[in-house]
């Protein structure tokens, strides 16, 4: 006797619904996502994968920081200078620069802070000096990864500026990017001071930072 066929019950309650077809020794059944079960076979648990949330990178903007921050590289002996030339440039509102001196805390990695420090800046300007090219010490590690930075940026962007404290010579590496003289009378040292502000302007204009 020919089986009898059901008609396909609906259930309008959406991917839930089952729908069966056939007779009970030979049916399939429908589950809501369309996969089907043989009743003759064993059964079987579907197990759902969790779905996966697609986590959008955040690429931070330099655009965001309210401040210009030049890294200041320099050899220890010329803290003194240096630190005077830090104080010049945090009369500018607009210019937050780091010295290390200041900007590491205690307890703080040293060689780690000053190498985040690199790479978050906005600019390294590097005081070069007779005894900081000639001695051993960390200012040449500091050039190096200023220099690692700033291939990394696109053609023309100013981020290297070399300041010589005397009559030394500039490092090979150092050649391709125009230097300027921080000594002699004022006048000339306040000239000098400013075209290096008229420098760090146009950087902090391509990053979007308000003066």
């Amino acid at each position: 006797m020919p089986s009898k066929k059901k008609t396909p019950n609906k259930n309008t309650a959406g991917d839930n619904s089952i729908i069966i077809n056939g007779d009970m020794n030979n049916s399939t059944i429908i589950i809501g996502d369309n996969s089907s079960l043989n009743p003759s076979a064993p059964s079987q648990q579907k197990t759902e994968k969790p779905s996966e949330r697609v986590l959008q990178p955040v690429v931070p903007s330099e655009s965001t920081n309210s401040k210009l921050s030049p890294f200041l590289c320099y050899a220890k002996e010329n803290s003194a200078g240096v630190r005077e030339f830090r104080e010049r440039l945090r009369a500018e509102s607009w210019v937050d620069p780091w010295f290390d001196e200041e900007d590491i805390l205690p307890g703080q990695m040293w060689e780690g802070s000053v190498t985040d420090a690199v790479h978050n800046s906005h600019a390294v300007i590097i005081f070069l000096s007779s005894i900081a090219i000639r001695t051993e010490g960390f200012f040449h590690k500091e050039l190096k990864l200023a220099l690692d930075a700033a291939a990394e940026k696109p053609d023309g962007t100013i981020f290297i500026i070399p300041i010589r404290l005397d009559e030394c010579e500039v490092p090979e590496r150092l050649r391709p990017y125009q230097y300027v003289d921080y000594f002699g009378d004022t006048e000339h040292k306040d000239r000098v001071y400013s075209n290096l502000i008229k420098a760090l302007k146009i950087r902090a204009e391509n990053l979007g930072i308000k003066m």
